[in-house]
């Protein structure tokens, strides 16, 4: 453990460990429900990303800046070989920073970060929202580290607005959809439910098979490691009440799987799969449209999609999101 003075009153110190009697779950998602409200940036998302998919050259740098004896801010981050990034950097559709940041103690934080790497190349900072108080310091922030700051790369995130009827009843009753579910229900039953305890490892292993088949020619779930920490995060996710894991059935076959992640007002459509054999069905959009429907009647105000500028996304969208890669290299 190391420390530092951010300014008058911040005390900036770095743990190693999710488990440092230092770090309260209760206290870290407090901030996060404060600042960029989303599952990733959860205590329990940054913790199990970090067990299943860190690697053994990888070190956890958890810098927690605290006023009063109180922590008021957490940068969650750990070191790749010379580089510092972000704890959820891959399989996260959304990071930042967390809690009440201003220009001062955000410098001091990736300070107290850098000085643990000898060698020290930059920071890479993948998917910040352009609308986060991050982007707008990080000029500022660079200058004070005396780094240049660099955006590489932006991606769409497009969202739903659920309190508008007309969008609700576009994602929900179109044309296309009723067609698809009216054309599975003559084959026989169809049903829509969500996942028992007891039923999501036998879930998971249909789901995993089902997105290998969908997506042969990318790596997906192939890697151990990434169906490890999926496997976490459902587990987690539904005992904690902020993941849902819902299949369409039809004719008591998995015709289609969501993994949706809920956080206040926000369902965000994590991942899905569905069987090929019924693509010309189209059952995924079928159960999309039965959880948009689900969300809506449990009050949730906005349907996100997830990064990407898909055709049928930015089709049901109400409006776009953005989010950058920002990095920082020494002058």
């Amino acid at each position: 453990m190391s420390s530092v003075v951010a300014g008058r009153h911040v005390h900036v110190r770095l743990l190693e460990d999710f488990e440092d009697p230092g770090l309260r779950a209760a206290k870290w998602d407090r901030l996060v429900a404060r600042s960029p409200d989303v599952v990733f940036m959860t205590f329990a998302w940054q913790r199990e990303w970090w067990r299943a998919l860190s690697s053994e050259r990888e070190r956890l740098l958890l810098v927690l800046a605290e006023r009063d004896g109180e922590v008021c801010a957490v940068a969650p981050l750990f070191a790749a070989k010379e580089m510092l990034m972000l704890v959820g950097s891959d399989g996260s559709d959304y990071l930042d920073f967390i809690g009440e940041l201003d220009e001062l103690t955000l410098a001091a934080m990736l300070d107290c970060a850098r000085r643990e790497l000898p060698d020290f190349a930059g920071i890479g900072l993948y998917h910040v929202p352009r609308r986060s108080r991050t982007t707008a310091l990080l000029p500022a922030v660079a200058e004070r580290l005396g780094l240049g700051l660099y955006s590489e790369g932006e991606q769409t995130a497009p969202y739903a607005d659920l309190a508008d009827p007309e969008r609700v009843r576009h994602l929900v009753a179109r044309r296309g959809v009723r067609k698809a579910e009216s054309r599975l229900r003559r084959g026989g039953p169809l049903t829509t439910r969500c996942a028992g305890e007891g039923e999501l490892d036998e879930w998971l292993k249909l789901f995993f098979a089902q997105h290998a088949s969908v997506w042969r020619q990318e790596e997906g779930f192939k890697r151990a490691d990434v169906r490890a920490f999926c496997r976490a995060i459902v587990h987690v996710g539904h005992r904690e009440g902020w993941l849902r894991f819902a299949m369409l059935e039809s004719q008591d076959h998995a015709a289609a799987f969501e993994i949706t992640l809920l956080r206040g007002a926000r369902h965000l459509s994590y991942v899905g799969s569905r069987d090929v054999a019924l693509d010309r069905y189209s059952p995924g959009a079928v159960l999309q449209a039965h959880n948009v429907q689900a969300a809506v009647a449990e009050g949730a105000r906005r349907w996100d999609f997830g990064l990407g500028a898909e055709t049928y996304k930015l089709r049901d969208a109400s409006g776009l999101a953005e989010v950058a890669n920002w990095f920082m290299y020494p002058a």
